[in-house]
């Protein structure tokens, strides 16, 4: 493996102004270029690689901000070395902050993001690899692929950054509520389960048949986001309303049912006043929220 930070003096100097000591700072690790090319040769002799990296305990908490959100020292080298043995790679992925991972990564069979995980995340890793435990979470934040990007949360006001930059897509790496486990699930189309115009006062059900098209039990987190779609002031394209956890057995279907206020659907108008507008509304229905993992109904709130 590499070494990620190396301590080095303060370049301010070695005393405060009161003269207490300055602690020292990280820097980049230098490559161990015997340890690199262990590990690479190691890899080449495996069946799978899991490659394990992220932050360390120098980059994380108070007065440690990083500058950028690029991979620290010699991890970003490993990880292109590794993808070039073209073995089944699962990469771990340690930070407390969404870290940017090379393009060399897309070729990664699976990627488990394990923020702080605490005196057990060692044997809960082991336990998710082995397929003892089926991994459930989503993500609560998303992952930019270049920091240039930010910021890259689901809920923007729209079109408030136009849809891309000149040299770079604003699709982030991940989204905010995506993930898998180890099956597959289908959905159905959903449907309002009453009129089709309602009033601020209503309830609005919908429903959407989820199936699971694996090999294994599994569970899915079924969101429900809600689009304005036409606003007098700029407000957020979406936003998460709802999601369930559904548990379904390989080749079973279960209906999902979401019952949404009408009252939560509001903005904060000019007079900032929250209020549900009059006007059509979309019920964003999937399994994340990207757009293209979303199917939408529309309703009218009258």
């Amino acid at each position: 493996g590499v070494e990620v930070v190396r301590l080095v003096a303060d370049p301010a100097g070695p005393l405060f102004p009161d003269g207490q000591p300055r602690p020292k700072v990280a820097a980049p690790a230098r490559i161990d270029q015997s340890r690199f090319d262990r590990a690479v040769d190691l890899a080449e002799q495996s069946d799978l690689v899991v490659a394990v990296v992220g932050d360390v305990i120098q980059l994380v908490g108070e007065g440690r901000s990083t500058a950028t959100l690029e991979l620290y020292g010699p991890q970003r080298d490993l990880l292109d070395a590794l993808a070039q043995t073209g073995k089944p790679m699962v990469i771990v992925l340690m930070s407390s902050k969404p870290l940017i991972l090379p393009p060399s990564t897309q070729s990664a069979k699976a990627l488990i993001w394990q923020p702080a995980p605490g005196m057990q995340g060692g044997r809960a890793l082991a336990r998710i690899l082995t397929g003892k435990v089926e991994p459930t979470g989503r993500l609560p934040i998303t992952f930019p692929r270049h920091a240039g990007q930010l910021p890259v949360y689901y809920n923007q006001i729209r079109g408030q950054h136009g849809y891309r930059y000149a040299d770079l897509t604003q699709d982030p790496a991940f989204a905010f509520g995506q993930g898998k486990g180890y099956t597959t699930f289908a959905y159905g189309k959903p449907q309002v389960d009453g009129p089709d115009t309602v009033g601020p006062e209503d309830t609005v059900r919908v429903t959407v048949d989820l199936t699971n098209t694996g090999q294994r039990p599994g569970t899915e987190v079924v969101q429900a986001y809600i689009s304005d779609l036409v606003t007098s002031v700029s407000w957020a394209d979406r936003e998460l309303k709802a999601f369930q956890r559904i548990q379904l057995d390989p080749g079973q279907t279960r209906k999902v049912v979401f019952d949404l206020p009408v009252s939560e659907w509001t903005l904060v108008d000019t007079d900032c006043n929250r209020r549900v507008e009059s006007g059509q509304f979309q019920v964003l229905v999937g399994s994340s929220s990207r757009r293209e993992d979303l199917q939408a109904v529309t309703v009218t709130v009258g």
